[in-house]
């Protein structure tokens, strides 16, 4: 209910201050269990992310940013759950394989962090390795343009992806990464989609 109201503040916010144009909207309204990923420019995008899905998304958020009181009460409120990246965070895995068992959104951006270059980084091998466990399909989002006040945003939502469907459904390390560099190859068609 209080995510709901949250998005109801934000929605004229983000709006009014970079009149997001989205393509693909439609890709948005997924049923069931699915993996939201997307590239991270800022700390605008999952608000922007969460404005334009109607279902709530379960992010997974580095867990420095849990570290102040303020904060986290704001992550509480949205469910958010923290990772201790480069560690193998089995908790924070474990959390993210309950919220699809639970046919909910998992949100994640799969450079492990923000990356302000026009080119997308390596994708870390745990969203693949979570998706093709889980038999969740991912959804790509690609976020283009700066946030500068009262400068467009672009937003393309990718059709739902079915790691599966394309490298099979073992869970070894070859096929894990066959499917990260399969997702980074999906993002890139939508980072150069023209409009």
């Amino acid at each position: 209910m209080l995510y709901q109201v949250l998005r109801c503040i934000g929605k004229p916010i983000i709006y009014l201050l970079f009149f997001p144009r989205i393509i693909g909207k439609k890709n948005s309204k997924i049923k069931g269990k699915a993996l939201v990923i997307s590239n991270h420019t800022s700390m605008w995008d999952p608000l922007l992310i969460a404005i334009i899905f109607p279902r709530q998304i379960f992010w997974m958020g580095k867990a420095e940013l849990f570290k102040n009181g303020i904060a986290r009460f704001f992550f509480k409120i949205v469910k958010a759950f923290p990772v201790r990246r480069g560690e193998g965070d089995l908790a924070a895995i474990r959390h993210a394989f309950r919220v699809l068992r639970d046919g909910k959104l998992f949100g994640i951006f799969p450079e492990g962090t923000r990356n302000k270059s026009k080119e997308l980084s390596r994708f870390e091998p745990g969203t693949a390795m979570i998706a093709l466990k889980n038999d969740a399909p991912v959804l790509p989002v690609y976020i283009k343009g700066n946030y500068k006040p009262f400068r467009r945003i672009k937003v393309i939502i990718g059709e739902p992806i079915r790691l599966a469907d394309y490298v099979g459904k073992k869970t070894d390390t070859a096929t894990v990464e066959d499917a990260s560099r399969f997702l980074e190859n999906k993002m890139n068609d939508l980072k150069n989609t023209m409009f």
